[in-house]
Protein backbone atom coordinates (compact mmCIF):
# COMPACT_ATOMS: atom_id res chain seq x y z
CA UNK A 1 0.00 0.00 0.00
CA UNK A 2 2.85 2.37 0.82
CA UNK A 3 4.41 1.72 -2.60
CA UNK A 4 1.13 2.59 -4.35
CA UNK A 5 0.65 5.84 -2.43
CA UNK A 6 4.25 6.96 -2.99
CA UNK A 7 3.97 6.11 -6.69
CA UNK A 8 0.76 8.11 -6.93
CA UNK A 9 2.35 11.02 -5.09
CA UNK A 10 5.32 11.03 -7.49
CA UNK A 11 2.96 10.81 -10.47
CA UNK A 12 0.88 13.76 -9.21
CA UNK A 13 4.02 15.81 -8.58
CA UNK A 14 5.28 15.02 -12.10
CA UNK A 15 1.99 16.09 -13.64
CA UNK A 16 2.06 19.35 -11.65
CA UNK A 17 5.59 20.09 -12.84
CA UNK A 18 4.73 19.31 -16.46
CA UNK A 19 1.68 21.58 -16.43
CA UNK A 20 3.43 24.43 -14.65
CA UNK A 21 6.42 24.25 -17.01
CA UNK A 22 4.43 23.71 -20.16
CA UNK A 23 1.78 26.36 -19.64
CA UNK A 24 3.81 29.19 -18.15
CA UNK A 25 6.23 30.04 -20.98
CA UNK A 26 3.62 30.35 -23.71
CA UNK A 27 1.61 33.05 -21.93
CA UNK A 28 3.86 34.42 -19.15
CA UNK A 29 5.60 37.04 -21.30
CA UNK A 30 2.47 37.92 -23.26
CA UNK A 31 0.24 40.83 -22.27
CA UNK A 32 -3.19 39.59 -21.19
CA UNK A 33 -4.83 41.42 -24.09
CA UNK A 34 -2.96 39.32 -26.66
CA UNK A 35 -3.47 35.87 -25.13
CA UNK A 36 -6.72 35.13 -26.96
CA UNK A 37 -4.95 35.79 -30.26
CA UNK A 38 -2.38 33.10 -29.47
CA UNK A 39 -5.08 30.48 -29.00
CA UNK A 40 -4.86 27.87 -31.74
CA UNK A 41 -7.90 25.85 -32.75
CA UNK A 42 -8.91 23.57 -35.59
CA UNK A 43 -11.66 24.80 -37.93
CA UNK A 44 -14.22 22.21 -38.97
CA UNK A 45 -12.56 21.67 -42.34
CA UNK A 46 -9.02 22.84 -41.91
CA UNK A 47 -5.68 22.79 -40.18
CA UNK A 48 -4.90 24.33 -36.82
CA UNK A 49 -5.07 28.11 -36.94
CA UNK A 50 -4.54 31.01 -34.58
CA UNK A 51 -7.34 33.31 -33.47
CA UNK A 52 -4.94 36.11 -34.43
CA UNK A 53 -6.86 36.27 -37.70
CA UNK A 54 -9.58 38.10 -35.73
CA UNK A 55 -7.25 40.81 -34.42
CA UNK A 56 -8.90 44.22 -34.68
CA UNK A 57 -12.42 42.82 -34.53
CA UNK A 58 -14.85 42.66 -31.65
CA UNK A 59 -14.97 38.95 -30.95
CA UNK A 60 -17.62 36.82 -29.25
CA UNK A 61 -16.22 33.39 -28.37
CA UNK A 62 -18.81 30.83 -27.37
CA UNK A 63 -17.65 27.52 -25.88
CA UNK A 64 -20.36 24.94 -26.48
CA UNK A 65 -21.21 21.36 -27.37
CA UNK A 66 -23.97 19.81 -29.50
CA UNK A 67 -25.07 17.62 -26.57
CA UNK A 68 -25.50 20.61 -24.23
CA UNK A 69 -29.15 21.65 -23.71
CA UNK A 70 -28.47 25.31 -22.85
CA UNK A 71 -26.07 25.53 -25.82
CA UNK A 72 -28.84 24.35 -28.13
CA UNK A 73 -31.09 27.04 -26.67
CA UNK A 74 -28.67 29.92 -27.26
CA UNK A 75 -27.42 29.01 -30.76
CA UNK A 76 -30.46 30.48 -32.60
CA UNK A 77 -29.94 33.76 -30.72
CA UNK A 78 -26.24 33.78 -31.64
CA UNK A 79 -27.19 33.22 -35.29
CA UNK A 80 -29.55 36.23 -35.13
CA UNK A 81 -26.95 38.38 -33.33
CA UNK A 82 -24.24 37.45 -35.87
CA UNK A 83 -26.59 38.73 -38.58
CA UNK A 84 -27.45 41.89 -36.62
CA UNK A 85 -23.83 42.70 -35.75
CA UNK A 86 -22.20 41.69 -39.03
CA UNK A 87 -19.41 44.15 -39.71
CA UNK A 88 -19.32 45.20 -36.05
CA UNK A 89 -18.58 41.92 -34.27
CA UNK A 90 -17.57 38.37 -35.15
CA UNK A 91 -19.02 35.37 -33.36
CA UNK A 92 -17.07 32.12 -33.25
CA UNK A 93 -18.06 28.80 -31.72
CA UNK A 94 -15.53 26.61 -29.95
CA UNK A 95 -16.95 23.11 -29.70
CA UNK A 96 -16.02 20.59 -27.04
CA UNK A 97 -16.90 17.63 -29.24
CA UNK A 98 -15.86 15.76 -32.37
CA UNK A 99 -16.01 17.33 -35.84
CA UNK A 100 -18.71 14.98 -37.19
CA UNK A 101 -21.17 15.83 -34.40
CA UNK A 102 -20.44 19.56 -34.71
CA UNK A 103 -20.77 19.50 -38.49
CA UNK A 104 -24.18 17.78 -38.28
CA UNK A 105 -25.42 20.17 -35.58
CA UNK A 106 -24.15 23.24 -37.49
CA UNK A 107 -25.92 22.09 -40.65
CA UNK A 108 -29.19 21.32 -38.84
CA UNK A 109 -29.21 24.70 -37.06
CA UNK A 110 -27.88 26.77 -39.98
CA UNK A 111 -25.00 28.20 -37.97
CA UNK A 112 -23.61 31.28 -39.74
CA UNK A 113 -20.36 31.87 -37.91
CA UNK A 114 -17.00 30.07 -37.85
CA UNK A 115 -16.78 26.90 -35.78
CA UNK A 116 -13.69 25.37 -34.25
CA UNK A 117 -13.06 22.01 -32.65
CA UNK A 118 -11.33 22.08 -29.27
CA UNK A 119 -12.45 18.76 -27.84
CA UNK A 120 -11.80 18.48 -24.13
CA UNK A 121 -8.73 20.72 -24.58
CA UNK A 122 -11.22 23.57 -24.77
CA UNK A 123 -11.76 23.27 -21.03
CA UNK A 124 -8.23 24.53 -20.38
CA UNK A 125 -8.92 27.57 -22.56
CA UNK A 126 -12.21 28.19 -20.77
CA UNK A 127 -10.52 28.01 -17.37
CA UNK A 128 -7.83 30.42 -18.57
CA UNK A 129 -10.53 32.83 -19.72
CA UNK A 130 -12.35 32.76 -16.38
CA UNK A 131 -14.85 29.90 -16.44
CA UNK A 132 -14.40 28.58 -12.91
CA UNK A 133 -16.79 25.68 -13.54
CA UNK A 134 -15.17 24.34 -16.69
CA UNK A 135 -18.64 23.68 -18.11
CA UNK A 136 -20.47 24.81 -21.23
CA UNK A 137 -21.91 27.09 -22.35
CA UNK A 138 -19.41 29.84 -21.64
CA UNK A 139 -19.21 33.02 -23.70
CA UNK A 140 -16.50 35.67 -23.70
CA UNK A 141 -16.60 39.05 -25.45
CA UNK A 142 -13.35 40.80 -26.47
CA UNK A 143 -12.74 44.26 -27.87
CA UNK A 144 -10.70 44.73 -31.04
CA UNK A 145 -7.46 44.69 -29.05
CA UNK A 146 -8.19 41.28 -27.56
CA UNK A 147 -9.08 42.66 -24.12
CA UNK A 148 -11.80 40.72 -22.38
CA UNK A 149 -14.84 42.97 -21.95
CA UNK A 150 -16.86 40.38 -20.06
CA UNK A 151 -17.96 36.78 -19.83
CA UNK A 152 -21.19 34.89 -19.35
CA UNK A 153 -21.14 31.55 -17.58
CA UNK A 154 -24.10 29.39 -18.48
CA UNK A 155 -26.96 30.33 -20.79
CA UNK A 156 -26.28 33.78 -22.30
CA UNK A 157 -29.20 36.14 -22.05
CA UNK A 158 -29.52 38.27 -25.19
CA UNK A 159 -29.73 41.47 -23.09
CA UNK A 160 -26.50 40.75 -21.22
CA UNK A 161 -24.71 39.71 -24.39
CA UNK A 162 -25.83 42.83 -26.25
CA UNK A 163 -24.68 45.01 -23.33
CA UNK A 164 -21.22 43.40 -23.56
CA UNK A 165 -21.23 43.84 -27.34
CA UNK A 166 -22.09 47.54 -26.98
CA UNK A 167 -19.24 48.00 -24.53
CA UNK A 168 -16.77 46.15 -26.81
CA UNK A 169 -17.88 48.07 -29.90
CA UNK A 170 -17.54 51.40 -28.05
CA UNK A 171 -13.97 50.40 -27.11
CA UNK A 172 -13.23 49.52 -30.77
CA UNK A 173 -14.19 52.68 -32.72
CA UNK A 174 -11.86 52.11 -35.69
CA UNK A 175 -12.21 48.33 -35.83
CA UNK A 176 -13.74 46.13 -38.46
Amino acid sequence: MKLVSSTLARFAASIAVVFSCAAAPSFAATPAAAVIYQTQLQPLDGKLESLDRYRGQVLVVNFWAPWCGPCRTEVPEFIALQNAYRGKAQFIGVALDEAAAVRTFAHDYGMNYPLYIAGMGGIAIMLREGDTRGAVPFTVVYDGNGRKVGAITGLASPDKLEALLAKAIAANPGGQ
